[in-house]
Order: structure tokens, then sequence, then C-alpha cells
């Protein structure tokens, strides 16, 4: 079950609306589930998609101030978080730092974050601090892009490789497939039209993971994995896309050319990747 949901923030319209969506999700799935809400500030500021201009001082005590009155319009922004158990929590730390930090203090089932996403030379040069904090591996990651809107996950797209899947990775899709009963599709873009024989060995396996779930296979034939996948999701209106990492541990290792963190970067729907740490396994009911 979630149990604990961290939710870092900037107080931008982009992270509101991630917050939003996570009381939401929270409400459907595990209307007991506490909710932290973390800043991170550093002076002088520097973010990459986390991005506000504080123009309220230049010292540590006026920037303090400012966020713990920011914290105060918390309710009145959006409501719903009375509705639960809630810490903020401000720290001086860069965004990934600090969530890296707080996770392996505490036990985090999920982190909920916003990304405005990058292009050009921003996505070469920056990143976002949305994959930085994927990267670190310390829990799953729930992207919400910035003009996503909750709705119900009734429609699943989980988007694999088939190298390197244990069990305890599907941990958090099996939660919410259990809280939506929602349909799960595996689908795998390839440039080529046919498994080799190492990945159609893997794609058993996975089907050991998943049974007992309703679940679609989709073979999709790109060049393009990101493009592949925009093009499913849209056409089989898909709520959550999953991206698995590696048991190699680097992200971008997913896909060829980094679709991975283009995924991130690009995508239209809310997008969970999972962690391949072993520091939390959520545990389904």
């Amino acid at each position: 079950m979630i149990k604990h949901i961290l939710v870092p923030t900037d107080f931008s319209d982009c992270a509101m609306n991630a917050l939003e969506y996570a009381l939401k999700f929270a409400k459907h799935i595990n209307p007991q589930a506490e909710i932290t809400i973390l800043n991170a500030y550093t002076v002088p500021l520097a973010y990459a998609d986390f991005n506000i201009a504080y123009d309220v001082g230049e010292s540590v005590e006026d920037i303090k101030k400012f966020i713990d009155s920011e914290f105060d319009k918390i309710e009145e922004k959006v409501p719903m978080i009375k509705d639960f158990e809630y810490e903020p929590v401000k720290t001086e730390n860069y965004v990934k730092d600090a969530v890296e930090e707080f996770c392996l203090e505490n036990d985090v089932d999920l982190i909920i974050m916003g990304t405005k996403g990058a292009s050009g030379v921003d996505e070469v040069i920056l990143g976002t601090n949305a994959h930085r904090v994927i990267k670190a591996e310390v829990a799953p990651v729930l992207v919400i892009p910035e003009d996503a809107r909750y709705v119900d996950i009734k429609n699943i797209a989980l988007s694999s490789d088939y190298k390197g899947i244990i069990a305890e990775l599907l941990s958090p899709v099996k939660a919410i497939r259990q809280a939506y009963a929602s349909e799960i599709h595996l689908i795998h873009v390839s440039a080529e039209p046919m498994l080799d024989k190492e990945k159609a060995e893997e794609a058993k396996n996975l089907e050991l993971h998943l049974k007992g779930l309703p679940h679609q296979y989709h073979f999709m034939v790109n060049r393009n994995v990101e493009s592949g996948i925009d093009e499913f999701a849209e056409r089989n209106r898909i709520d959550l896309l999953v991206v698995l990492p590696r048991k190699k541990g680097l992200f971008e290792s997913l896909f060829a050319r980094s679709e991975s963190k283009s995924l991130i970067f690009h995508t239209k729907v809310p997008l969970l990747a999972l962690s391949s740490s072993k520091r939390k396994i959520i545990e389904t009911d």
C-alpha cells in the first residue's frame, strides 16, 4: 500500500497542479496516506524546471519567511489538502539532493512532482529536476506534466525492453491497478520486427510477474521509441505511462538514444518511473 507520498514544490502553477493531482490520487488509492510537501531552496536560488524568482531580499531569513508565507497559502490554493495529514518541509539544498536525503531518512513510497519539460539547449545542458530525482532511484517517481489534469487511471501503458525485470519493481503498478481496476497494456517498441531470443525469454519472465493481472501485449515497429510510445498513448487513451529501469542502474540505458530522458521532457500524460532500489518495496494488500 502507498502510505507516504512526497511532493516536491516550488509553489509555481506547475507544482500546484502536481500537488492537486497527488491529493486526488491519494484520495483514491489510500485516503489515510501521509503527504509531505517539500520545498528545497538554494542561495542564490538555481532551479531547472522548478524555477521561481524569489524577489524577497537576499538574506536566508527573507527567503525562509517567503517560503513560510507560501506554505500558509497551501490550504487556500489546494483546499483538498485539509483532508490529509500533511507536513510542510523546507530545506536549503538542491532539489535532487533534498529529495534523496529525505527519502533515505523517511519511509517514502512514492514521489509525485511536476515538470515543465525542456527542449533544445535546455534539454541537453540543464535537464530537469524530475530526471535527476528519477536517476537517484530512492523511490518510484510519478511525473506530472504541467498541462496534465487528474483522471481515474483506467489504462496503464507499461513500456519495457524486457531486460532486467524483477517482480518487486512492479509493486507500485499492482497497487495502482488494484485501486483503479486498471487495464495494463505492455508495450514494446523496436526497430526490428521480431524479438531476439534474449528479449523473448525476458518477456516470458515478465508474463510470470504479471500473472493474475489483466494485461495485453502490444509490439510496435518504430525506429523512434518515444514517438511509438506517444502514438500508442494517444490512440489508446492511456492515463498513466510506466517505464522500467534496468538492474544496471542507469536510467538512460532503458532505451537507445536516451529516449527515457526525452519521455520525461515531452510526455503528455503522467509518467511513473519505477525504482530499482531495494530500499523501498511497496506492499500490496
